[in-house]
C-alpha cells in the first residue's frame, strides 16, 4: 500500500473505536510527550525504531499511529 492509499481517520472516528478488538493506536511521540498527554490505550513507538514485536501479530488489524509533528 502506498503512502496516499493509507486512509486518515478523524479524532471522533479513533475515539469512536477505542477499545474495540483488532484497534492499536500507537503514538509516535517522544516518551516525555506521550508521558505528559496520550490518547487513552495508545502504545509509545519511536517512529524511527519500529521493530515487527511492537506491532500486533493479527495482520487485519486496524493500526492508526499519529504524532504532533508537521509530518
Amino acid at each position: 500500500m502506498s503512502p496516499d492509499e493509507i486512509p486518515e481517520l478523524t479524532v471522533a472516528q479513533v475515539a469512536a473505536r477505542l477499545g474495540e478488538p483488532g484497534f492499536h493506536v500507537f503514538d509516535n511521540n517522544g516518551a516525555g510527550r506521550w508521558r505528559r498527554s496520550h490518547v487513552p490505550t495508545a502504545k509509545n513507538l519511536n517512529a524511527y525504531q519500529i521493530e515487527v514485536g511492537d506491532l500486533p501479530p493479527d495482520k487485519d488489524a486496524t493500526l492508526v499511529f499519529y504524532c504532533s509533528g508537521p509530518g
